[in-house]
């Protein structure tokens, strides 16, 4: 009986310690997330646009907009600092018409961002994080209109892409759920899970 209550103890107290040491918050580690995000400022200036920019008898109307997802790594620096990138894509629907609600055109708008990024851990433990995070990129834009008359007009172009966020909080060990609050092409608020693993 001592003999077991002995083994137990050892393999309690071996566990115990690697548990201990395996914080995958230190430098070393590696992350991947995804999440979905609402507000980009993408989707913000694409509708504003075309309600100020339109000439005098055309209108813009029945904007939907999709959440904003993306893809993120990090891989964390020191104790304070994660760098890594994110991949977003973002999609806009809208309806512009003439007088009379006459020969509309549907209009959707494509957003890809690819920004390098990095994560400020103002506090950090093993299950919470509290963060600040910066990224700035490119963006590609492309945008399809058609009309009536079954005309479809591509265009594309080429943009800066940023997200700032203020506040980030992250929750959880291996997997991890996390939400963001800032502004810039993932939206003013983002939530989602994040895994953390080394090589």
């Amino acid at each position: 009986m001592k003999k077991l209550v002995l083994v137990i103890s050892v393999l309690f107290l071996t566990f115990a310690s690697a548990e201990a040491q395996d914080n995958l918050n230190l430098p070393g580690f590696h992350d991947l997330s995804l999440s979905m995000g609402y507000g980009s400022n993408f989707q913000f200036m694409d509708s504003y646009t075309k309600v100020i920019s339109g000439y005098p008898s055309y209108e813009a109307k029945n904007f939907k907009f999709f959440p904003t997802v993306t893809a993120e790594y990090g891989y964390r620096v020191s104790d304070k600092l994660a760098v890594g990138a994110l991949l977003s894509f973002d999609v806009a629907d809208s309806k512009i018409l003439n007088e009379g609600d006459y020969n509309d055109t549907k209009a959707r708008d494509y957003w890809y961002s690819l920004m390098p990024q990095a994560r400020y851990y103002w506090h950090s433990d093993r299950k919470k994080n509290l963060y600040s995070k910066v990224a700035i990129g490119l963006n590609a834009r492309r945008n399809k209109y058609k009309n009536a008359n079954g005309i479809i007009e591509k265009f594309k172009d080429f943009n800066v892409a940023w997200q700032v966020s203020a506040i980030g909080f992250e929750y959880g060990e291996v997997v991890c759920g996390f939400a963001e609050a800032g502004f810039g092409a993932q939206g003013f608020i983002t939530a989602g899970v994040r895994v953390k693993f080394a090589f």
